[in-house]
């Protein structure tokens, strides 16, 4: 399985037209800069991707075992319409797997194909998202009534007469089984599935008129290996018979008639009556079609009817062959499918041409002067382009001059490739949790990516033109366990970066090299869940809050306690912050007892009481200045975040409401100089807060799917940004357009914890890794 990037060398340098986040250092293996944001919201595995061009867009389109056809805007990773679905079997109630995908343009409009497990192929608009058809066999050719026509089936066992030079729909027959010639005229067998008794109906295909309706089959008995037939016995009725004496095809034959199977002929003779009576029953036979007086077709419990009599001659080339193991036909040397479109009109595709392309009913000759049937492909191999993608069989090597190969590998990797060279430029494309089952190319914004399904329910966006430098880049000793707390600090005038982490230790960066600038602190008491910097008599100090009620200060430079830890009576410590007042450090800290608290480094005591007012356990807190005052800000499990005056202890007008889950996380920022809080909750919303007036502002902002990831505001390029940990990936949004901004950064495991640093970066943490990103302006 492979596709071909249609991205060339020179878009490697393109300007972009957001800023786009870097990476600057990393603690290990450098995160993959080629991965984009994953495409959410399958909720089975991605089988299937194909890419197409929508109102100058780049979209992808994915095909599920959650049943569900979706197409993606790949520039804003957003959905483009309801995802659609396959036919639902009206017995079962189960709707059609997706198989595979392919996508095209018909008349100068892009469509996708979708293959599904009921043998059906479906065209589907990409502009509207509607469905515009159905693949269908080709059964023949005819002339009926002087008409050429073309005779169709569909998926679901109809079909369908179209006229050959308007391409419209003259005629359709469900359920149809089998056609044949009746006294010159072409007939159709069709068998009603729903009926107990299985009804088989007799059509004239040129006029379509029923010619006949079916008897029940009281007993069928083999006479000496001649079937006989006994049909359900009525009343003869006046007027049962035409005006030239032939029985009228509505009415019944007669009373206890008996018919060979073998001649479809009535036996009237007393003989043949007789003879019943030593035959051997032989059940199966449920009805019994007569026209004109003469059987031509029988019904068979269970399974499909057929003709008897004169009329089982024509089976071998009037059955209907119900596989759609090829829907492609050889018409005039060329390959071609048919589509049924939701008006009803048929279409011709040459799968052959360069595109392909739609060609209407008017160009193509599909059946030739002759008028004879058209030959199917022996196998795949003859089989054109698009039906091979919609097979789901992948695309041949085009031989072009594209300059990388996407392939899938044995193993499950995606490796891109040199085509002069086919060698691997770069690690493999990781970070699907799952089988890795399709890959498409398409560019966005002059940049060549790709687009994988996987199993995990998910697709993934690749940018192709930052090729990473082979190897794993700069090995540096870090944690062991996975980064529970980062934060940023100045040491000796120097910006560092601080984390913990799971192995119990404290690890000082710094933040331009990633270098460790201190020896390891050792033997944290616990896990760190909280951590902040800051001074106490002139030395940098980190205080840490864990699982339990306790803070305690570190010297991240020689590694000691800086005096004794500090009780804080909250029960647990959820939150950390630090703040200035009166010329003194402090720390905020908020708690499960429902208060937050201020407390002085310098004599590790409480500054004044306790704040109270919220009624759940304070989650989150942050520090700002408000008209010279120093505030902090909190966020609770009751729904609210509050503004506090950390001069008096007391809180500063209502709380704010509008959240309607518990608040998780708090952060402040300045925007065009005026002081704000961001707040973010369970409800899945981000808000924005005026601290000066008290009042959100704006529309919430949404898309955020998992509401106990990590967040912090950072500038962002001399902007404020919100940084959001989603999952195995870090999202941003510009705080004074509401706008998610930049490229979404993938990460190989989940972001556990973020911190702002000088100049716009972001600290983030993941699995035992570290990385700084730098915003690199377009």
């Amino acid at each position: 399985m492979y596709e071909t990037s249609t991205g060339a060398p020179d878009d490697v340098n393109a300007p972009l037209p957001e800023p786009r986040w870097t990476v600057q250092w990393a603690d290990g293996p450098v995160p993959d800069q080629r991965r984009l944001r994953p495409l959410t919201g399958h909720s089975g595995p991605v089988r299937t991707v194909a890419t197409a061009i929508v109102d100058g867009r780049p979209v992808a389109v994915s095909g599920s075992r959650d049943d569900t056809v979706r197409v993606w805007d790949l520039a804003t990773g957003e959905q483009l319409h309801d995802p659609v679905t396959g036919r639902t079997d009206p017995v079962s109630s189960m709707t059609a797997e997706v198989l595979s995908v392919a996508t095209a343009v018909a008349d100068g409009r892009p469509v996708a194909f979708s293959r599904h497990g009921d043998d059906s192929v479906l065209v589907w608009d990409l502009a509207t998202g509607r469905a515009a058809g159905e693949f269908v066999r080709l059964v023949e050719s005819a002339v009926l009534d002087g008409r050429r026509v073309l005779l169709t089936l569909g998926a679901d066992g109809t079909l369908s007469v179209a006229d050959l030079l308007t391409g419209r729909r003259v005629a359709a027959f469900p359920s149809a089984s089998g056609i044949a010639m009746l006294d010159g005229r072409r007939v159709v067998l069709t068998v009603d599935p729903v009926d107990a008794d299985r009804t088989v109906r007799v059509w004239d295909l040129a006029t379509g008129g029923q010619l006949a309706r079916s008897l029940a089959v009281v007993r069928t008995v083999d006479v000496e290996g001649r079937v006989l037939a006994v049909t359900a016995r009525e009343p003869d009725q006046e007027g049962d018979r035409e005006p030239d004496g032939e029985p009228d095809p509505a009415a019944d034959p007669g009373e206890g008639r008996l018919w060979d199977l073998a001649t479809g002929e009535p036996l009237d003779t007393p003989e043949a009556a007789a003879a019943l009576s030593g035959g051997v029953a032989r059940p199966g036979v449920t009805t019994l079609t007569v026209v004109r007086g003469r059987a031509v077709a029988v019904g068979l419990d269970g399974d499909e009817p057929r003709f008897i009599g004169p009329l089982a001659l024509a089976r071998q080339n009037g059955a209907l062959v119900r596989t759609r193991a090829r829907e492609t036909a050889l018409l005039d040397g060329r390959t071609v499918a048919l589509t049924a479109e939701a008006d009803g009109t048929l279409r011709i595709w040459d799968l052959t041409d360069d595109g392909p392309r739609v060609h209407g009913m008017r160009v193509i000759d599909a059946v030739g002067a002759s008028g004879t049937a058209p030959t199917f492909p022996p196998g795949p191999e003859q089989e054109g382009d698009l039906w091979h993608r919609i097979s789901g069989r992948g695309t041949s090597p085009s031989g072009s001059a594209d300059p990388v190969l996407i392939t899938v590998e044995q193993d499950d990797t995606v490796v891109v490739r040199d085509r002069a060279t086919g060698k691997p430029v770069g690690p493999p494309l990781t970070g699907h949790t799952g089988k890795v089952w399709d890959v498409a190319t398409t560019v966005v914004d002059g940049r060549p990516l790709a687009v994988t399904a996987s199993a995990d329910h998910t697709l993934r966006t690749w940018d192709l033109s930052h090729a990473l430098a082979h190897g794993d880049g700069p090995s540096r000793a870090g944690h062991t366990g996975t980064v529970t707390a980062v934060t940023t600090a100045v040491l000796d005038g120097s910006p560092v970066v601080v984390t913990t982490g799971a192995d119990h230790t404290l690890r000082v960066r710094d933040l331009s090299t990633g270098r460790q600038v201190t020896a390891p602190v050792a033997g944290l008491e616990g896990e760190v869940t909280a951590m902040v910097a800051s001074e106490v008599d002139g030395r940098p100090v980190i205080v840490t809050a864990g699982s339990g009620d306790t803070l305690h200060l570190l010297d991240p430079v020689g590694g000691q306690h800086v005096g004794e830890p500090v009780t804080s009576h909250h029960g647990r410590v959820l939150a950390l912050a630090g703040a200035t007042l009166a010329g003194r450090p402090v720390v905020v800290t908020a708690g499960t007892d429902r208060t937050a608290a201020i407390w002085d480094l310098a004599t590790r005591r409480p500054v004044g009481e306790p704040l109270t007012g919220h009624t759940s356990r304070v989650t989150a807190v942050a520090t700002a200045e408000l008209a010279g005052r120093p505030v902090a800000v909190t966020g609770s499990w009751d729904k609210t975040v509050r503004l506090w005056d950390l001069g008096t202890g007391r809180q500063i007008g209502e709380p704010l409401t509008g959240h309607t889950d518990w608040v998780t996380s708090v952060a402040t920022t300045l925007i065009d100089g005026r002081p704000f809080a961001v707040s973010r909750s369970r409800d899945r919303t981000v808000r924005l807060w005026d601290l000066a007036t008290l009042r959100e502002s704006g529309e919430p902002l949404t898309g955020h799917t998992d509401p106990n990831g990590p967040m912090v505001v950072t500038t962002g390029g001399a902007r404020p940004v919100m940084a959001i940990g989603q999952g195995q990936a870090v999202r941003f949004w510009d705080l004074a357009t509401g706008r998610e901004v930049g490229n979404e950064y993938a990460l190989p495991l989940p972001a556990a914890a973020l911190a702002a640093a000088p100049g716009g970066r972001l600290a983030v943490a993941f699995g035992p890794e570290l990385a700084v990103l730098r915003p690199a302006a377009g």
